[in-house]
């Protein structure tokens, strides 16, 4: 038997923080899409069920279009069972009218949906259950259990509202607890017989979500419950570290970007970080670089992380407007270091008559 543990769809996300409102547009269909590659791999390899641990939608109250978008989808795969669960983000679809037959909604006590010798048991966490989710639930230790609940694991401390205490869930004859509501793969021991795991997003929306995302493929057989994450996103978002050190003039970093960027897929989307020591006069223009980027991927964004090529302790004890300058920056207490390196870098060329801004 095997099932697959999806969770933070997030559809409907308005996706403009980054990009131009076409590409947006764009990807808002590219996450219905994947989630219809998702439901398609489910038929193709006959997996039973597909878990969704919270978080189908990015509001509570999504459009009504929205909602029939997604049922249409789970309607066209009626050889598959789609068992959702409520997250932060939004509402159960439970009092939805005309639900296809192949779609299930866990409410705010716990229910169970039986497969062959596999117990999948899911409760929506609200502000009025939480503290009575860990008494109530009494999977049969005989049976294979896996549980659905969304919110961010803890490893002590007492119940609370969009939290999932593990030492409350051990001992309880769980054997996979499918959590969602962080957007990363990420897994971990729960006892001696399960384990927890969050499956992640199935698709990356902006540049705090980098990294592979898909979904995991669970199989059970001959009582023994197996799992594993498959990549699955139509786009990667990645973040690519620079080296453009020693470089100055603007064609030459634009040159070093794009060799160093080479392999990096058409299709991704990515942050660059630009890095290393450069001359205090380097030509770096992160929005030029952005636009030559954006010919060649789908969406990209550029930052200066470099260092000026200067050593400011050469200048502690110069008497002059330039030595005060550095004096005064470098013991600026209330500025980061990269906030330092940034004055220091406008200053410096603004004191040679040169055009500064930050970056």
């Amino acid at each position: 038997m095997k099932l697959i543990h999806c969770a933070d769809l997030h559809l409907a996300s308005p996706m403009e923080s980054r990009l131009s409102p076409e590409k947006a547009k764009q990807r808002r269909t590219e996450l219905y899409r994947t989630f219809d590659r998702i439901a398609d791999y489910g038929v193709e390899n006959g997996v039973s069920a597909i878990l969704i641990a919270g978080d189908i939608f990015d509001e509570s109250r999504p459009r009504n279009a929205e909602k029939k978008n997604f049922l249409k989808i789970a309607e066209a795969h009626p050889e598959v069972d789609f068992l959702c669960l409520s997250g932060n983000h939004d509402e159960s679809l439970e009092d939805e009218e005309n639900l296809p037959e192949n779609v299930f909604c866990y409410g705010e006590d716990w229910k169970k949906n039986s497969y062959d010798e596999v117990d999948i048991w899911g409760c929506t966490q609200t502000d009025a259950n939480f503290n009575l989710l860990y008494t109530t639930l009494r999977p049969d230790r005989t049976r294979i259990n896996i549980v659905l609940l969304h919110g961010e694991v803890r490893q002590s401390g007492t119940p609370s509202y969009g939290t999932v205490l593990l030492p409350a869930l051990r001992d309880k004859g769980i054997d996979y607890l499918a959590l969602g509501h962080y957007h990363s793969f990420e897994e971990g021991g729960l006892d001696e017989r399960g384990k927890w795991c969050y499956s992640g997003t199935p698709e990356g929306r902006g540049f705090d979500e980098c990294g592979p995302k898909g979904f995991v493929l669970l199989n059970i057989e001959n009582g023994e419950l197996s799992s594993r994450f498959v990549p699955f996103a139509q786009r990667e978002i990645e973040e690519c570290k620079v080296d453009i050190s020693g470089l100055e003039g603007e064609l030459e970093i634009e040159e070093r970007v794009l060799s160093a960027l080479s392999c990096r897929p058409s299709k991704n989307i990515l942050r660059v970080l630009l890095i290393g020591r450069v001359p205090l006069n380097a030509q770096i223009r992160p929005k030029e670089l952005e636009g030559c980027l954006n010919e060649r991927f789908f969406s990209s964004s550029v930052k200066n992380c470099t260092k000026i090529q200067i050593d400011p302790s050469l200048y502690r004890n110069e008497l002059s407007l330039k030595g005060e300058f550095i004096r005064t920056v470098l013991a600026a207490r209330e500025l980061s270091e990269e906030d330092k390196e940034q004055v220091l870098r406008c200053g410096l060329l603004a004191l040679e008559g040169e055009e500064a801004e930050f970056t």
